[in-house]
């Protein structure tokens, strides 16, 4: 990592089509008021829409502020992310996806969180979700103070990506390590094994909801739960053998159960719903309830199928 002295904070945004939200997300920051020095590096990767050409404009106006990378072919999320980390100088990463937005004071009470505290690898704050449109859904808050590995693995996460600002301390073997299809929360968890976590509730972000790819048509994403797989899994090595061992086991066998439900609803991925349930139960057995589910595994695939619509199932 080589740190420019004068810059302290570098805001790193991922970019693809957010045509209809980038120019807020740049206003959002650029109207912030800091008592530092702070840049915003954009990777633009090779959206469809109008976002590049958003985003020369703005960084033919902010020079001196916005740094764009243009990507010659679409890399993907993952990748975007990390060429835009690589790029950061600053001693602090704020990330931001494009199509969400920061609100008055969110850099500088981030930042000054941190220097307070030094055992923080992180910092997160509470956010507001909006839709597409802009319109204000609920909030998404969380209690404030310090939280460890296994606070995070119980409420997963209690925070959104884009209300995150970390220490800027990764390595090349960090960056050459991650999943290609790397998920936020797989991020959370490799920077809190660094640190605690401290939250801020107050609302210093919007987060838009369902512009993601948490979905594929009306059927989950496969790649969702193998990441939040990966995600426990890389947290094993420090809690099973800690204090917290047991209550790391059910959070985990309790979350997999609950992508299995989540599975047989909508009719997913019959394979990995019969991963995720099998997870479950080898992890540990805490309910008659993992058992019937499991019992699916081991019927004709159809059953499955049948099944999936029934709402009256109490499982």
């Amino acid at each position: 990592m080589h740190h420019k002295q004068d810059i302290e904070v570098s805001v790193c945004i991922v970019a693809y089509n957010h045509e209809a939200y980038l120019a807020q997300c740049l206003e959002s920051l650029l109207n912030q008021s800091t008592a530092f020095k702070f840049e915003i590096i954009v990777g633009e990767d090779c959206s469809s829409d109008s976002t590049r050409e958003i985003l020369k404009n703005y960084a033919r106006l902010y020079p001196g502020i916005i740094v764009p990378i243009y990507h010659e072919k679409n890399v993907g999320a993952v990748e975007n992310l990390k060429r835009v980390y690589q790029k950061a100088q600053g001693k602090y990463i704020a990330h931001m996806d494009g199509d969400d937005y920061a609100l008055p004071n969110k850099l500088q009470r981030q930042f000054d969180m941190l220097e307070q505290n030094p055992d923080c690898q992180i910092c997160s704050h509470s956010t507001r979700l909006v839709d597409v449109n802009d319109n204000y859904i609920k909030d998404w808050n969380y209690a404030e103070g310090k939280f460890g590995l296994i606070d995070l693995y119980a409420q997963f996460p209690f925070f959104a990506h884009s209300s995150k600002m970390l220490r800027n301390d990764a390595d090349d073997i960090y960056w050459r390590n991650l999943h290609e299809q790397c998920l936020d929360v797989e991020f959370h968890v490799k920077q809190t094994k660094k640190g605690k976590i401290y939250h801020i509730n107050e609302y210093l972000g919007a987060y838009r909801v369902d512009a993601g790819v948490s979905r594929v048509g009306k059927l989950i994403n496969p790649a969702l739960p193998l990441g939040v797989i990966r995600a426990f899994d890389d947290g094993a090595e420090i809690l099973l053998k800690g204090d917290a061992a047991e209550k790391y086991k059910k959070i985990y066998a309790k979350e997999m159960f609950n992508y299995s439900r989540r599975f047989l609803y909508t009719g997913s991925d019959y394979n990995i719903f019969c991963l995720l349930i099998r997870k479950s139960v080898s992890i540990k057995l805490y309910s008659a309830r993992q058992l019937f589910m499991c019992l699916l595994t081991v019927l004709p695939q159809a059953v499955y199928f049948r099944m999936k619509s029934d709402k009256r199932l109490d499982i």
